[in-house]
């Protein structure tokens, strides 16, 4: 159907951005989805800029707007100026002697907006201005968040604090003196978890940063696995590559660390407000979520193929022991992946191995209907603006128990679920 110039039309109700930033989380074929819409200011203004040049181009054309859609848009306006005031900010500015301030009292217009005007939520029709306020408000978070965290005096919040600010830096300046703050603290507390994001931080571009070793993560934790496992990635020859996997192989566990910055962010203030600074929150711990730790095993890779473990039983060995060990201790289905990659790698596509990649694709399965179920249980509203505490503890969830615990414990509790339906059903007369 055809549209008027300057009219919000709702062409796309209940949009399931969430649906797909979850069914992220299930593999890496997917994650695309997950990066929530976060320009810089200078995209923001230009795409606005361009949008007011084609509204204002349409107008000077002479099209006029009908009866018809003038009752359309004064209905619409009616909707927006009804949910204002149930947010109490039915006016533009505070009114004298209110305790708000103007920036918290826009800002909460903002969000009334956001979950009642899903045209312009979408950057639909002749105001593309929330393209600018979903940047504005992912920056105000990130700044706030990383000024509360470093307030803390223990060293994970301060690593996390500066993590933030390498991955969504306001400038590369931001970023550099990030990235060069999270190797100091590496060497300085010599903490694992510490030393496992200066690892992924690197320093290009960071004039005044020298990246740690990952030979550090080993020294400080030689008992995990991963550790060694990131050390043979920058070993210089192929016997001290070697000599890294037969530690990885004989180190009694694996210890992820890949959760640690999320329940740092979950630590925080939850935003409760519905609207647009709740979507900011909720999108930066989805984006937190899938930081996963493979950056490090690419070395393993490259040792463990076919070719050179067939001209060397005790390597195949080792590979395809180490193989096991990460399936059995995986976190999550990245990792799991990994696990089976390496296996096919080492020992061929074996049954066993065909019968894992099976099971992993169930366990992907599962990641997609637990997404679903979050929306459904939003009942078709924004889950940023639903009062639900669904997704808040999905996230708490997979932070305590990591993805592949949670899914297992979800996937158990819907079985219990269905045979107390069941038992009930028989029950009755």
């Amino acid at each position: 159907m055809a549209t008027e110039p300057g009219v919000r039309i709702h062409r796309h109700p209940y949009r399931r951005r969430w649906l797909g930033v979850l069914a992220g989380l299930a593999g890496p074929g997917l994650v695309a989805w997950l990066y929530w819409p976060v320009h810089a200011p200078a995209e923001a203004a230009a795409e606005l800029a361009a949008r007011t040049a084609t509204a204002q181009s349409a107008a000077a054309s002479g099209a006029s707007i009908s009866p018809f859609w003038s009752l359309t848009r004064e209905a619409e306006d009616q909707v927006l100026a009804e949910q204002y005031r149930r947010a109490g900010v039915a006016t533009l500015t505070p009114p004298p002697g209110s305790r708000i301030d103007a920036a918290e009292w826009e800002a909460r217009r903002v969000d009334a907006r956001w979950c009642a005007d899903e045209a312009w939520r979408q950057g639909e029709g002749e105001d593309a201005s929330a393209d600018g306020q979903r940047s504005r408000a992912m920056r105000r978070l990130v700044d706030e968040s990383a000024r509360q965290l470093r307030l803390r005096a223990d060293t994970q919040s301060q690593v996390v604090a500066e993590w933030l600010q390498f991955r969504y830096p306001a400038d590369e300046a931001m970023k550099a003196r990030a990235q060069a703050r999270l190797q100091e603290l590496a060497r300085q507390s010599r903490q694992p978890f510490a030393v496992y994001q200066a690892l992924q931080a690197h320093c290009s571009g960071a004039a005044a940063c020298t990246r740690v070793p990952a030979s550090l993560w080993a020294e400080v934790e030689p008992d995990n696995r991963l550790a060694w496992l990131a050390a043979l990635g920058e070993m210089p020859t192929a016997s001290a590559q070697r000599a890294a996997l037969m530690r990885a192989v004989q180190a009694p566990r694996s210890i992820e660390y890949g959760r640690h910055a999320l329940q740092a962010l979950l630590s925080l203030p939850l935003i409760q407000t519905p609207g647009l600074r709740k979507a900011a929150q909720q999108s930066l711990w989805v984006l937190f979520a899938v930081d996963t730790g493979l950056f490090h095993r690419s070395g393993l890779m490259r040792l463990c193929t076919v070719q050179e473990a067939a001209a060397d039983l005790e390597l195949k060995q080792a590979c395809s022991t180490l193989a096991q060990q990460l399936w059995k201790e995986s976190e999550d289905l990245g990792a799991l992946a990994l696990a089976e990659a390496l296996g096919r790698r080492a020992d061929g596509a074996t049954h066993d191995w065909i019968a894992r990649g099976q099971e992993r694709m169930g366990l992907q399965a599962g990641a997609l209907s637990e997404g679903g179920k979050l929306y459904e249980a939003a009942a078709g509203q924004p889950l940023e603006c639903s009062s639900r505490p669904d997704f808040v503890q999905y996230f708490a969830d997979l932070a305590t128990l990591g993805e592949l615990q949670l899914l297992h414990a979800r996937k158990l509790s819907a079985a219990q679920a269905e045979a107390l339906s069941l038992t009930n059903k028989k029950s009755q007369p």
